[in-house]
This record gives structure tokens, C-alpha cells and sequence, in this order.
């Protein structure tokens, strides 16, 4: 199968953590990862798989060796399961001009192909990326005709030294909040009561 992976590369060092998903037990895995997309990985790449790893850089002194190490960590871990794996990247400043986030949403849009599985990491990277994501998938989805599978955002909690407190990475599926997105830029209703309560019946589901 045909994937893109989006891989955002932190703007600090960071270490190892073992991630819990206390929702979806299906993208856990056993052993540390400094990069929370490798742990769904992990779990859910398969041999035949061909997949283009891209890597959304944002500019900085930590950003070449971050993803030196995405690379590395990703490579160790597909060892032993075959995949056929390519890296590029998406590259920009840390800036939130118009300017810099349009080139941002080029460059991912940039990089799809058609009926593709698409996988994203929302953890890394400057406030505005994660819309910039969102927004990017939802077009890869309206007009590549991709699969959205997996968008994921990994949380750890720092001490006041911000250092990362042993024992609470947790990694969070939020792929449903990309289709809630979807369901409310299509659902159709006479006025505002009567989606609200259309979005109640949905939840209810």
C-alpha cells in the first residue's frame, strides 16, 4: 500500500518516552520513541507498504540533527518489517507570516499522490502548523482521494525545569476531530438550533 507519513520535527532536544494511548491501544507500543508517528508506525506498517516519510522542518539549531534521528529511529524500527521507505522534507522559518504558512501548505499539498494512506504527527512544530495540517489533509482528501488513517499528537508533561517527567507521555488518536471538521464543512441545516442538534445525534452515535 501507498502511504505518506507527516513527521514534524521538533525545535528543542528531546529524549526517548514510551508512550500510552489510554483510547487506542491499537497504535501503542511496547518501547520509547522520541518521535511519537514511529511508535503508530511500529504497530501498523506492513512489508508491502512503500511509504514517503515527510519531515515538516522548521528551521532551527536542533532541526537538522532532530531529523537525523527521526530517520534513524524510524530505519531501526522497520528492520525488522520490510517497508519500503523514502524521506524528503518540507522545509520553513520560524515565522507565522501569510507568507511562511502558505509555503508551508504548498509544500505538504506538494507531496500527495493519489489514493494514498495518509498518516500525520501533530506534536512538533510551531501553533499555527496544526491547522496548516488540517487544512492539507482535508485537500489530499477532497482531491487525491486519500485515506486518512492516523493523526496523532504525543503529550508530555515538564517539570519547572522543563524537563519531561518520567512516566507521563501519553499519545492521543485525534483523527476523528479531522472528520468532525468534515461532517461540519458539509452538513447542511436551516439555522444554527437545528445543527446544533444534529451534531448532538452525531456525538450520540
Amino acid at each position: 500500500m501507498k502511504k505518506i507519513v507527516f513527521a514534524t520535527i521538533p525545535m528543542q532536544v528531546i529524549e526517548p518516552q514510551h508512550y500510552v494511548s489510554e483510547e487506542n491501544k491499537a497504535i501503542e507500543y511496547d518501547d520509547k520513541v522520541r518521535f511519537p508517528i514511529n511508535a503508530v508506525l511500529a504497530k501498523t506498517l506492513k512489508k508491502d507498504d512503500e511509504v514517503t516519510v515527510v519531515r515538516i522542518v522548521t528551521e532551527c539549531a536542533a532541526a537538522a540533527g532532530n531529523t537525523k534521528l527521526q530517520q534513524e529511529e524510524l530505519d531501526a524500527i522497520n528492520k525488522n518489517i520490510g517497508a519500503k521507505l523514502s524521506y524528503t522534507e518540507v522545509c520553513a522559518p520560524y515565522k507565522e507570516t501569510s507568507d511562511v504558512v502558505a509555503s508551508r501548505f504548498r509544500q505538504i499539498a506538494g507531496t500527495f499522490t493519489q489514493g494514498a494512506a495518509i498518516l500525520a504527527d501533530m506534536t512538533y512544530g510551531p501553533k499555527t502548523l496544526t491547522p496548516v495540517i488540517f487544512f492539507a489533509l482535508s485537500f489530499a482528501e477532497k482531491f487525491f482521494d486519500a485515506d486518512i488513517t492516523h493523526i496523532v499528537y504525543g503529550k508530555i508533561i515538564h517539570n519547572d525545569k522543563k524537563k519531561a517527567v518520567a512516566d507521563t507521555a501519553e499519545l492521543y488518536d485525534v483523527t476523528p476531530l479531522f472528520y468532525l471538521n468534515s461532517l461540519t464543512s458539509v452538513m447542511e441545516a436551516p439555522d444554527g438550533k437545528t445543527a446544533l442538534e444534529r451534531l448532538d445525534k452525531f456525538f450520540a452515535i
